[in-house]
Order: C-alpha cells, then structure tokens, then sequence
C-alpha cells in the first residue's frame, strides 16, 4: 500500500492548520470589541488564504504519481509553493505588524495618564489577540520553512547500480 502522507505532506499540514488558526483569531481582533476592532489589515487574509491553498496543492502533490516531464515540472512547482508559502507568512505577520504596532505602543507603552485611558480590558484583550495572530503567523512560518526541506515523493526512489 502505498504512503501518501510523507514528511512534507505532514508538515504542510501542519502548516495549513497553523495558517487556519491564525487567520481565525485575526478574524476575532478585527471583530471583538477593543481597540483594533474594524481595523483590518490589507493583504492579511489573502496571504492567509494562498498560503492553505498553496499548502493543499504541497499536500496533494503526495497524492499524484506522474513521471517524466510533468511529473519534474510538478516537483518544481512544489518546490517554489515550499519557499513561497513562508514569504506569504512573514507578509501576513509584517503587515498585521504595521497596522498593530502604534496601536500596541498606545496601550502597553504610554504614560500613566493616557494608560488610564487606552488600556482597558477591551483594548488589552484586542492587544493581546494581536500580538498571539503575530505568533501564530511566525510559527506557521518556521514550520513551512521547515517543511521546505523535505522531499514531496510519495515512494522512495529506488537507487541506480553502477
């Protein structure tokens, strides 16, 4: 029986759930009541969702047995999809960066008198859903980097004889 799930398939999966969630809880900030409440980032969701659907392509290329021409064509495919997916990541995690950080430097990092203002429990909450979406965004990105070093066969080749 043959292995469809191999080390790459596996880490692009794990990839695709850590993209999923991170595209869950900034769904969350923008829409919780705090002090990031409306504001969306440009380019974080499609980032977020080319990366699990880059990660799906990754996954099914474990799937697939073609020889000859395509099925090379396909390993390069799959191996850019492996080096684009985590660029896609820091983009997401370095926009959401930029529309969070004056946001972040109000709340956690003003003076006694306007921390009374800003940090309350909401904007804190909103704060700390922001900083965990950056988190997850970077892990997601460690991790395809990770699985960029695996190899998307499904069979072991068999080695030549000289």
């Amino acid at each position: 029986m043959k292995k469809f799930l191999n080390a790459s398939s596996i880490v692009a999966c794990l990839s695709f759930v850590l993209a999923l969630v991170f595209i869950i809880i900034y769904a969350v900030n923008i829409n919780a009541v705090g002090y990031f409440q409306g504001r969306g980032a440009s380019g974080v969701v499609l980032f977020a969702i080319l990366v699990m659907v880059f990660d799906l392509l990754i996954i099914a290329r474990g799937f697939v047995k073609v020889e000859g021409i395509v099925g090379k064509v396909l390993d390069i495919v799959v191996f850019a999809l492996k080096v684009i997916v985590p660029v896609l990541l820091i983009l997401a995690a370095i926009n959401l960066i930029g529309t969070r950080i004056e946001g972040l430097g109000y709340i956690f990092f003003s003076n006694a008198d306007v921390r009374k203002e800003v940090a309350t429990p909401e904007n804190v909450a909103s704060a700390t859903t922001s900083i965990v979406a950056v988190v997850f965004a970077g892990v997601a990105a460690v991790v395809s980097i990770v699985g960029a070093f695996f190899q998307p066969k499904t069979e072991k080749e068999e080695p030549q004889e000289n």
